[in-house]
Parts: structure tokens; C-alpha cells; sequence
């Protein structure tokens, strides 16, 4: 009777384990998504369109993600993602002053490749993601010439995925960019000191769905 309970457990186990297993090898998955965007700077001398420091809104941002999950831990993931965002007088609002002004529009597209490490097999994935590609920002700026620039952009980032089917489920994700501006040999003032970044650091959070086949 003991070894016939036993049994049976097991084959429940392994049934649930084949039912609930969701990271397949060999699967790929899309994920729309949309989210918010964190700005960031530029600092004094890294576009030539300021003579100052601008920052970025903070806006709205989506695009897709497409993977390829080459084992159940390792997966390869593709990302589109765009931000129409705008510059901003930096600082402003509270103490600072009277809040920022608009002083332009910045689009910014990324174009990204990733490593994804996922953590877990059944409904609930953690997973982290670091990654590499470039950013492509098209600003305009009233009564100023400018043109589309391609910059290096390295990310790094983490999240959850929670898959209602083994097929269909829901993305939670936070990730962290850097790109490149270029060198300058200037420094960027405020209240707190200088600094000569020649990055812009910006983050975001987004969520979409998940589509596995």
C-alpha cells in the first residue's frame, strides 16, 4: 500500500513538473511590452547642440523583445524599444526654482542583443539580463541644426516572468542603460559639484506579456 501511495506521488510530481515547466530549451518567446522611462543627462560638452547641461523627461517608453531559450537557464534576446522623450533646463521644481522648461525633442531608439539567465522552471521565472547595442537619438531643437547620432549603449537589467500556460504568461522587467556620448574636455556644474560624464545613464521599468512556442 505504502510503495502503491509512493508511486503515485511520484507520477503526480513528475506529471505537475512536466505541466508547470515553463523555460524549455529549444522555445522562443515574444514579448511586447511598455513601461517608464528615467532621463537622465547630458553633461556640459557632450552635444554640441547646449552650451550647458540638459536633462532628459522622464517619459513613456515601449517596443518588443524577442528570445531564444538555448537551454532551460540560458536564453539569447533581441530588443527593439523607443522613448519620444524631450530635453529639459536641468534641476528646477521645489527649492531649485520654478520647474524645467522644454528646450527640445529627443527620440531615442534602442537596438540591443542580451544573455538572459533564467532561475526557475515552473510558473514564477527570476531572471537578470546584461546586454549590448546601440542607441540611435534624433533630437530637435528649435532655431538649432542638428542630426541623428548612433552611440554604444551597454545594459544590464532583471525581472520576473509569471507564465499563466507554458505558453502565454506576463513580464515584469527593470533594466539600466549607458551610452556613450563621446570624450569632452568639460565639466558639468550644479549644486552638489562637477562632474565630466561622457554617458548618459538612464533606467526603465516596463511589463507585457509573453508569448512562447
Amino acid at each position: 500500500m505504502k510503495l502503491r501511495i509512493l508511486c503515485t506521488a511520484a507520477a503526480v510530481l513528475l506529471s505537475a513538473t512536466a505541466l508547470f515547466g515553463q523555460i524549455r530549451e529549444g522555445t522562443m518567446e515574444i514579448e511586447p511590452f511598455a513601461g517608464y522611462l528615467w532621463g537622465g543627462t547630458f553633461a556640459h560638452g557632450t552635444t554640441a547642440l547646449f552650451t550647458s547641461s540638459v536633462d532628459v523627461a522622464d517619459h513613456v517608453t515601449y517596443g518588443g523583445r524577442i528570445g531564444f531559450n538555448a537551454t532551460q537557464v540560458f536564453q539569447v534576446e533581441f530588443q527593439y524599444s523607443r522613448t519620444d522623450t524631450t530635453f529639459t533646463t536641468p534641476n528646477g521644481g521645489g527649492i531649485f526654482g520654478p520647474g524645467p522648461a522644454k528646450l527640445g525633442n529627443l527620440a531615442i531608439d534602442y537596438f540591443l542583443g542580451y544573455t538572459t539567465f533564467n532561475f526557475g522552471h515552473w510558473r514564477f521565472v527570476p531572471y537578470i539580463t546584461v546586454g549590448a547595442g546601440v542607441a540611435n537619438m534624433n533630437p530637435e531643437v528649435p532655431n538649432v541644426p542638428s542630426s541623428s547620432s548612433t552611440r554604444f549603449t551597454a545594459s544590464f537589467g532583471g525581472g520576473m516572468k509569471y507564465f499563466v500556460t507554458p505558453h502565454f504568461g506576463m513580464r515584469f522587467d527593470g533594466r539600466l542603460y549607458d551610452t556613450s556620448l563621446g570624450d569632452s574636455n568639460h565639466s558639468s556644474c550644479d549644486h552638489w559639484g562637477c562632474t565630466n560624464s561622457h554617458w548618459l545613464t538612464n533606467g526603465e521599468a516596463t511589463g507585457g506579456i509573453v508569448v512562447a512556442f
